[in-house]
């Protein structure tokens, strides 16, 4: 499974820089220190979330929302792939957020939180057939079956409310980006790996 992880890992590795290409123009200036800090702000972010969104959801409704089937850690609330995985959608969001800047439309913070919300849910799709053609299993496994358990219609609002939480956070981490990547990382590797 080593192996098949290694190399779906790529794969995603892949898809989200051939994606990232494709949303920037050659004149879109990109910023090493800031893609650090998106990935090591969703590393953090994504990661802890799904512990505290997860335990919500088993509080409120007295069952868990997912369940993470690979590397799991915190009672498979998130695990060690999460780490690797949200650091590469926060890659992926740096450069949807720039496209979204570039057409300097009003509301766009607005429409990168409905954007982010609903692209969620098909990321999760695609990343969980993914994984059942490399690993022969879903990465994260959702309880209620209302989409194939690929995904589910229930953790549309809690990634919607994180997309207008994100704007905040990246707007002032921005001000100094390897500061708050380097701590990001940090802080999500302790708590992934050594909790």
């Amino acid at each position: 499974m080593d192996t098949n992880l290694t190399l779906f890992f790529l794969y995603l590795v892949a898809v989200i820089c051939v994606t990232g290409v494709a949303l920037t123009e050659r004149s879109t200036p990109i910023s090493v220190k800031e893609v650090y800090m998106f990935s090591g702000t969703l590393a953090l972010i994504g990661c802890i979330s799904e512990v505290a969104i997860n335990n919500f959801y088993r509080a409120a409704f007295d069952s868990s929302l997912w369940t993470y089937q690979v590397a799991p850690v915190h009672h498979g609330d998130t695990s060690i792939f999460a780490f690797f995985q949200w650091s590469l959608y926060g890659y992926h969001l740096y450069f949807v957020r720039k496209k979204l800047q570039s057409y300097k439309i009003k509301y766009e913070e607005y429409i990168f939180a409905v954007f982010l919300a609903i692209e969620a849910l098909l990321l999760e799709i695609f990343v969980n057939i993914s994984s059942n053609y490399f690993l022969n299993t879903f990465i994260f496994y959702y309880v209620p079956g209302d989409m194939g358990h690929f995904t589910t219609v229930f953790v549309f609002p809690f990634y919607l409310l994180g997309g207008a939480i994100l704007i905040g956070i990246f707007n002032r981490f921005l001000k100094d980006p390897m500061f708050f990547g380097t701590l990001s990382f940090s802080v999500a590797f302790i708590f992934v790996f050594l909790t």
